[in-house]
């Protein structure tokens, strides 16, 4: 059964979690993005990944910095083969390294595998089809199908949690069992699960003829009035506003300490909208022209910039109090189709998102991403990241140029001395 993710109740307010595959680096100089420098090479076989998570070296050693990841399956043209600390690597086209142990390849024809899993689509907002763990009792996770007359429990790996989401390959009936083939060859009954839908809400592009500042309601209980209440006045003469419904912005009022705007509908509270506008200030170490992204999280809000030019705006969920996003001018670290995000040593806050989509790292374990299980967004949720909308984040990663993401890589690593694109969060 599909269900939308705005039907269920917020299980978790996540936005950052522990990375297996995101190796931790040093904040970056404010430069310039170098424009990439593309050659076309001869071909001289055809690779695929063999492995889950297969690294990227920038040279032929391990020794070398890893630039990227390399996922099972994924398929990539060789240009050049050498043998180095006692193995062979190849070099895949305009990217690095990989190991041929780590890969399979064919100078006469295509490379299989026994298993390739479904290959993420990088043209829409959900790169893969995610479900949700709906029962109270959770759900086991097969290394292979029980066969009739088998005890179940001998085959289980682990169990998943009501509440968790892993990543679907395809639908299989296997001894007259319905089951869901994970794309990392897990096997999980489809009963106590769901597919997820992901949220529809999407920003807005912005021109020279957009209206700021201007209102998006954020509050799902948000009414506009004829006038500026005191806070203990009653509403009666209020009406509803639909969430996520734009408002001209008129003015302001504070009425015995409660901020009201004037909007072209009525007056509604403050803590009920957010306040879009153009930044004031540009950031230090800013280039003429350069694209940068800016966070603004007391009003919860992100916007793509070309230099002085606002070009797109979306409404966000940043970190609660608990778990705040931190503010500063930083840059992208590392960019990944998508990235494992859990934390289940606390079994009363235990959380499990295989495949969060679209995100980018710009400090630490902090990141700009999509979230398909909330459509909160104007309101503070996550656990520190940058929550944006499947649709958002997508544009967001293509917009972020550096570091470049090669054809065939699931992740890529800024450089040393390499600037990603620039972040910078303000409050």
């Amino acid at each position: 059964m599909l269900r939308t993710l705005a039907a269920l109740p917020l299980l978790l307010a996540l936005g950052c979690g522990a990375r297996s595959d995101a190796p931790q680096q040093p904040p970056l100089p404010p430069a310039p993005p170098p424009a990439p420098v593309v050659r076309e090479e001869a071909v001289i076989a055809h690779g695929i990944g063999a492995e889950d998570s297969i690294d990227v070296f920038r040279a032929p050693s391990k020794a070398s910095n890893v630039m990227g990841l390399l996922r099972k399956g994924a398929r990539f043209d060789v240009v050049e083969t050498r043998e180095a600390e006692g193995e062979t690597w190849h070099r895949v086209q305009k990217a690095g390294w990989v190991r041929a142990a780590m890969v399979r390849v064919r100078a006469d024809g295509e490379p299989t595998l026994g298993f390739v899993p479904f290959q993420p689509r990088r043209d829409q907002p959900m790169p893969y089809n995610v479900a949700r763990v709906v029962s109270r009792e959770g759900v086991p996770v097969y290394r292979r199908p029980p066969p009739r007359g088998s005890d179940p429990d001998q085959f289980i790996d682990r169990k998943l949690r009501e509440g968790y989401f892993f990543t679907v390959d395809k639908w299989v009936n296997i001894y007259d069992r319905q089951l869901h083939r994970g794309i990392r060859y897990w096997f999980v009954p489809r009963e106590g699960t769901d597919m997820v839908t992901p949220p529809e809400f999407e920003g807005i592009p912005v021109t020279a003829q957009t209206r700021m500042p201007f209102l998006w309601v954020t509050d799902p209980t948000a009414k506009v009035c004829p006038e500026a209440l005191a806070p203990d006045a009653p509403r009666g003469t209020c009406s509803p506003v639909e969430r996520h419904r734009r408002l001209e912005f008129r003015g302001e009022q504070r009425v015995q300490g409660g901020q009201w705007y004037e909007s072209d509908v009525g007056f509604v509270p403050s803590t009920q909208v957010s306040r879009v506008d153009r930044i004031r200030t540009l950031p230090e170490g800013l280039h003429q022209g350069e694209r940068w992204i800016h966070v603004d999280l007391r009003n919860q809000f992100a916007a793509l910039y070309e230099g002085e030019q606002m070009t797109f705006v979306t409404l966000i969920s940043s970190g609660d109090d608990e778990h705040p996003t931190p503010t500063g001018t930083y840059r992208v670290q590392s960019k990944h189709v998508s990235a494992t995000m859990d934390s289940e040593d606390n079994l009363s806050s235990a959380y499990f998102i295989q495949d969060v989509p679209w995100v980018q790292y710009f400090s630490g374990g902090y990141a700009l991403h999509a979230a398909f299980w909330h459509d909160r967004f104007g309101l503070r949720t996550s656990h520190g990241c940058v929550n944006l909308s499947p649709k958002d984040a997508r544009r967001f990663f293509e917009f972020a140029r550096a570091p470049e993401l090669p054809p065939a890589l699931h992740a890529v690593f800024a450089a040393p001395g390499e600037a990603g694109t620039l972040v910078h969060v303000t409050r």
